[in-house]
């Protein structure tokens, strides 16, 4: 395989100054992992900024991933750089009020990434430096390791060929620089990026597969050995694209909602949870700790929904009019239930969801009633012992029986709910009223269902 980095006979000299670079070359393989070392003032930077096309030798050939750099205009530059190279400096260079994803986010934004593709992406790059956990923090709230952390994060995001850093660990300790040269050491060796670094620091050198040093000028190898690349090609994507349809999240109150989200989480059965009321994400967000995204429906996003449902076509209009048939008590309420139906829907659709699950058999329950119906997935919900005895579920043939026909299974919070349920509703297998003690039986029975529904 060609290298990544073919630089030959490199030369670079600044106006009123001795010459900084004197017929420099270097070759880089895919996944090697590169340290450049010299004294102060003896071009590192400048021949890191040459190999990242940000100055133009004088003299010499600088070939990139096959491509003669020095032959592209400006504008192709700038592309070339964008699409295959990741900077990371000795300063973060952070948004300090602007959270972590937001931070990582921004070259997918700039590069015009849809949003819905955005999450997995920046999550994949914090995996990979273990900061997924911190995804909702602020970066101010985050110490100097983390910053740095995010800011590799953020070089990585965009998924380049090739890593530029120019001191990287110069303002950290040393466990945690040490930390970082071990994520640099995976990006490279699992991920065949190929890194280049400047540093000062001999012990940070020894990360690397080849160290070079630099004197007046001349490049010099001091050791080249060459590790074999294992690329991780398992296959991305693989968790189940499920949404969780909560009232408000992350709540304190509702512990079992987060136990559920978590073990649904950490066994690949969720992606996304949707929170229909209220903005208190914002509230928690600095306590949440899973790399899940979280999306509220607040006033905004609830008049966008009732906007759609106002544009329905005749016959979807007529669904509201027949909501005492699908389930609804009335014309208000079921305008409500559409609309953040819409929104759940809407939503879904953009992240490619696979099915629903609502937490309470109310209005949770109803937005995926009519998401599920709108997208043809399919969903399940959880009912309690207090819905059976709620104003609008007072008949058999209101809501809740249009809710449990529908649904795959009803997830019951105890066996006299579930006894109660199979004796009120004769007509329904009684199969779909489940009881599960442990939430870890809820999330099996969810993957063995839903992954053949």
């Amino acid at each position: 395989m060609a290298p990544v980095i073919i630089a030959k006979d490199l030369h670079k000299c600044y106006a009123g100054f001795d010459p900084v670079l004197r017929g420099v070359s270097m070759e880089v393989e895919s996944g090697e992992m590169v340290a450049v070392m010299g004294p102060s003032g003896c071009g590192k930077s400048t021949m890191l900024h040459i190999l990242g096309m940000l100055h133009a030798p004088d003299l010499g050939l600088l070939e990139i991933l096959g491509t003669d750099v020095l032959t592209l205009d400006r504008e192709q530059v700038a592309a070339f750089r964008r699409s295959n190279m990741g900077f990371v400096m000795q300063s973060s260079n952070l948004f300090e009020h602007s959270t972590v994803f937001e931070n990582v986010e921004f070259p997918l934004i700039y590069e015009g990434v849809p949003p819905q593709e955005r999450w997995e992406r920046v999550i994949r790059a914090l995996d990979l430096v273990r900061l997924s956990a911190r995804v909702h923090y602020r970066s101010n709230r985050l110490s100097g390791g983390e910053q740095q952390r995010a800011a590799i994060a953020r070089a990585m995001v965009n998924t380049p060929r090739i890593l530029l850093a120019d001191e990287p660990t110069g303002a950290l300790d040393s466990a945690t620089s040490r930390l970082i040269m071990e994520n640099f050491r995976v990006l490279c060796h699992s991920g065949g990026v190929a890194a280049v670094m400047v540093t000062h620091d001999p012990k940070m050198a020894e990360f690397c597969d080849s160290i070079y040093t630099l004197e007046e000028g001349i490049l010099r190898c001091q050791r080249r050995e060459l590790t074999a690349v294992a690329v991780d090609s398992r296959a991305r994507g693989t968790r189940a694209r499920g949404a969780l349809v909560t009232e408000r999240f992350p709540d304190d109150a509702a512990q079992g909602v987060m136990d559920e989200v978590t073990a649904m989480y950490e066994t690949e059965m969720l992606s996304r949870v949707y929170a229909i009321r209220g903005n208190s994400f914002s509230e928690y967000s600095q306590d949440y700790t899973l790399s899940l995204a979280v999306r509220t429906i607040g006033i905004w996003q609830f008049f966008v929904g009732a906007v759609r449902c106002l544009r329905q076509t005749r016959g979807q209009l007529n669904f509201l009019r027949r909501a005492r048939a699908y389930g609804f008590r009335s014309l208000w309420r079921s305008f409500c239930a559409f609309a953040k139906g819409m929104v759940v829907a809407k939503w879904g659709k953009e992240d490619a969801v696979a099915y629903f699950y609502a937490t309470n058999a109310r209005d949770q329950a109803a937005a995926c009633y009519v998401a599920a119906q709108l997208l043809r997935v399919p969903f399940a919900f959880a009912l309690n012992a207090s819905d059976l005895n709620s104003s609008d579920m007072e008949c058999p043939d209101g809501s809740l029986s249009a809710k449990i026909s529908s649904a795959l299974f009803v997830r019951c919070d105890s066996e006299a709910t579930q006894l109660a349920l199979r004796t009120r509703f004769l007509d329904t297998p009684p199969e779909k009223f489940l009881y599960f003690r442990a939430v870890s039986k809820l999330v099996a029975h969810m993957r063995k269902l839903f992954f053949s529904a």
